[in-house]
């Protein structure tokens, strides 16, 4: 009797998580505005990776600025005179955003969408905006001017625009290696778009993560992690180039402009994807002395960056591998 039981225990483990087949299950698709692959690696179940794509989905319709069908877009593209009913996830999402802004004073600031909006590095011929269209642009940024209690929210200026832009992906990928987790799965890697985000280790292995050159195509870093994230930000990643002189993408919130800064690239790894989001907006435009400062008092986080003139900064707990 005790062996059927066995048996049949058996069997239910291998339907839910298809163990049997250690090849690892992969799949890519275009959400988030960005690239997103999941790869399971001691799990073949199929209906798995399937719903981690649904979770995308569902939270793609909750924060994106750009989605008219999203619950973002909707509050920011409503009369904000009044208080506002929102979702309490959208509600959650907004007040991480509202905590790390008033932590850095306005450093990383949530309501930065107008100004965002402007600089549109994705457009086939990119403009730079005007000066008056920026001045006016920062009049509408302050996560001060926001209130958040409990499911609602409201605005002491209408023209805000918020973006979540640098906590979505980092809770989303959370929130699938949570659900993958709940599952039995214990080795995967979760990638929104070079937001990397591992489950325990690479079978037994650790896994081996590439630090792109900011100057090139290739890695010219490597970082062995497990069960972590790992977070990069570049101005090298999306540029305008106009009369000679070349805009990347990162924008300081207090002068409307891309950030002043000798660092190249920001690479964050934490144990939850969204503090590596936050912590890399939040430090760019820092010296590197100051990010190592910052970071060496913090527990949970590591930091490693490249200067523009290809010098390697990174703290205490880290060991990266040159490539070449």
């Amino acid at each position: 009797m005790k062996k059927r039981w066995f048996i049949k225990i058996l069997i239910i483990l291998i339907i839910f998580c298809g163990c049997t087949n250690k090849q690892p299950l992969s799949q890519t698709q275009l959400l988030l505005d960005t690239q997103v692959t999941i790869t399971l690696y001691d799990c073949a179940s199929s209906n798995i990776l399937d719903e981690c794509f649904a979770i995308c989905k569902d939270y793609e319709l909750l924060f994106s600025r750009t989605n008219p069908k999203s619950e973002l877009y909707q509050l920011n593209h409503q009369d904000k005179t009044k208080p506002i009913k929102i979702s309490k996830e959208l509600a959650k999402v907004i007040n991480i955003g509202l905590e790390y802004s008033k932590l850095s004073n306005g450093t990383f600031d949530i309501t930065v969408g107008q100004l965002i909006d402007l600089w549109d590095f994705k457009a086939d011929t990119p403009k730079l905006p005007e000066t008056s269209a920026i001045a006016g642009a920062l009049t509408s940024i302050g996560y001060r001017g926001i209130t958040l209690n409990d499911s609602t929210i409201s605005f002491s200026n209408p023209n805000t625009i918020i973006d979540l832009g640098a906590v979505a992906k980092g809770y989303i990928a959370d929130k699938i290696k949570e659900y993958l987790i709940e599952q039995g799965v214990d080795s995967a890697i979760i990638n929104l778009g070079g937001n990397v985000l591992c489950v325990g280790k690479k079978n037994s292995d650790d896994f081996t993560i590439g630090i792109t050159d900011p100057k090139g195509s290739s890695d010219i870093l490597k970082l062995k992690i497990n069960d972590q994230s790992v977070v990069t930000s570049g101005i090298y990643e999306r540029t305008l180039e106009k009369q000679g002189q070349s805009y990347h993408h990162i924008l300081d919130s207090k002068t409307g402009y891309p950030v002043e800064t000798d660092v190249a690239s920001l690479t964050i790894v934490s144990n939850r994807s969204v503090d590596g989001e936050i912590w890399t907006t939040r430090l760019f435009g820092e010296t590197p002395t100051s990010i190592l400062e910052q970071v060496e008092k913090e527990e949970e986080i590591e930091a490693l960056g490249i200067t523009k003139d290809d010098k390697l900064f990174y703290t205490s707990g880290l060991e990266p591998e040159l490539l070449f």
